[in-house]
């Protein structure tokens, strides 16, 4: 069981978060020199969570390895199969910071923040596979 105890622990640095907090978003007009104007200053949290129903929960999997030798190459051989029965299958919600007064008005603008929103806005699902088969071949030291 893998968990997060002190999720006070974790956190960006302070100088990651000066650099999103104090970084300018989006490009709604621009000047007469062809910059920006209007831009955006988003605060961001330096606190980070876990998602919600994954932490302290039991993860595990189950199977059969096999590891040879092989001979002319002298390189280890290794095929496994693993079940996992207790799968990850949690929906995550967005949570974008992406507003509309990012974008220039009209239809381009319109088109660009709902490609952005789509983009890096939208729900998500974090599903693990049932079973997993790999093998590998490596060399040796």
């Amino acid at each position: 069981m893998n968990f997060i105890a002190r999720q006070s622990q974790l956190r960006l640095t302070d100088v990651n978060v000066n650099d999103l907090n104090n970084t300018a978003f989006g490009c709604p007009t621009l000047n007469s020199d062809f910059s920006c104007a209007g831009n955006t200053h988003v605060n961001f949290s330096p606190n980070l969570k876990p998602i919600a129903g994954s932490n302290y929960t039991p993860r595990m999997s189950t199977g059969i390895e096999l590891q040879v030798l092989l001979p002319i190459i002298n390189a280890p051989f290794r095929i496994y199969y693993a079940y996992n029965p207790l799968i990850l299958n949690t929906f995550v919600p967005g949570q974008s910071k992406i507003t509309r007064d990012m974008f220039p008005a009209g239809g381009a603008g319109d088109y660009t923040f709902q490609q952005a929103v789509a983009t890096f806005g939208s729900d998500y699902v974090l599903k693990e596979p049932r079973k997993t088969f790999r093998f590998t071949v490596s060399t040796t030291f």
